[in-house]
């Protein structure tokens, strides 16, 4: 991975076979970063994707082994359980020019990532929400009526 700063926001890239949460993470340690957006391209493989059911509280999960065009990365960082967060949702496109998507739990660079990032100033955490079943975001030190 490397990554440089212009201005305010950073671009990244994710070399093949490298773990793309893991990468992110580390990044966002190194640069001591607790919240922003993100978005990217490139090709991911051993992708895990998944589709939330509201009424059950549940994820269903899919594995996708094979190499796909990562057509669009979006998502963004915060805080949970005092270590950087990233939430991604993900649509990737097979050889037969299909597209499937959802929440990006796992993934690893098929070819390269080209993410950008930029941070935000102010800080989100994440927390629970049993009326959902997830952990939501949570905007620290803002006024809840804003």
């Amino acid at each position: 991975m490397q990554y440089f700063r212009d201005g305010s926001s950073y671009f990244i890239r994710i070399d093949k076979d490298e773990d793309l949460f893991k990468s992110l993470e580390s990044f966002a340690e190194a640069e001591e970063l607790k919240c922003g957006h993100l978005s990217g391209i490139g090709a991911l493989k051993d992708c895990e994707l998944g589709f939330y059911h509201l009424h059950e509280k549940t994820y269903d999960r899919k594995m996708f082994k094979d190499e796909a065009e990562l057509l669009s990365l979006d998502g963004n960082l915060s805080i949970f359980d005092g270590k950087p967060f990233f939430h991604i949702h993900t649509v990737l496109g097979g050889p037969d020019f299909s597209c499937f998507g959802g929440h990006l739990f796992s993934a690893k660079v098929a070819v390269t990532c080209e993410v950008n990032f930029r941070p935000l100033d102010i800080e989100m955490e994440r927390q629970p929400n049993s009326d959902i079943g997830l952990n939501l975001l949570h905007f620290c030190n803002i006024n809840p009526d804003t």
